[in-house]
């Protein structure tokens, strides 16, 4: 008998306990997908981008997850926080507060994913709803839920939605401005909008 000689070992095929168990490759692929198309848009995310971000293989993304049309419907939600809890004469300023601390917290903001999401969706019209679902009707509400309320609302979105798209994208106001300017100053205008 020979001792020098290695030992024979048999080939080990993955068990089914070393495959990952179907619902928490789920939920990591509808957790990769929803991270990437907010990142980068519809058009820009692959299944592969989806399976090397899920730790998975593009096979099992698709038996888990679905075509990337379904994987986005699924996993492309629009969360807007809650409304600040504060008299409705303080709420431009404290909505500017909070997306200005989102942005310097390198959070995600709800806002600027809406436009991402929405330019790039296979179905705009599902990113619509759960933006009016999630931002107007309730800021709507908040300011009386009449058809007047319902303008100011989406006027005051359109302009936070603008802060927040040049917060992200261009860096601005980025001019020296200290961020308590920032929110004096626009504060101010959606305060505006508020009210008027």
């Amino acid at each position: 008998m020979n001792h020098d000689a290695a030992p024979v070992t048999q080939a080990t095929h993955p068990s089914a306990a070393d495959e990952p168990a179907p619902g928490s490759s789920r939920r990591a692929i509808l957790a990769a997908a929803a991270e990437l198309f907010a990142e980068r848009g519809y058009d820009q995310v692959t299944i592969r981008d989806i399976a090397a971000r899920a730790d998975l293989s593009p096979a099992m993304v698709m038996k888990c997850g679905g075509s990337k049309r379904e994987l986005f419907l699924r996993s492309a939600k629009i969360t807007p926080p809650p409304l600040p809890d504060v008299p409705r004469s303080e709420l431009g300023a404290r909505l500017v507060e909070e997306l200005l601390t989102r942005s310097d917290r390198g959070a995600i903001e709800p806002l600027a994913r809406s436009l991402n999401l929405r330019l790039s969706a296979p179905d705009p019209d599902s990113v619509h709803q759960q933006f009016t679902a999630g931002y107007l009707e309730p800021l709507a509400e908040r300011l009386g839920g009449d058809a007047d309320a319902h303008i100011r609302a989406e006027l005051v979105v359109a302009a936070l939605t603008g802060l927040a798209a040049t917060t992200r994208i261009f860096h601005t106001p980025a001019a020296g401005a200290a961020p308590e300017e920032v929110i004096r100053r626009y504060g101010r205008a959606i305060q505006h909008l508020i009210d008027q």
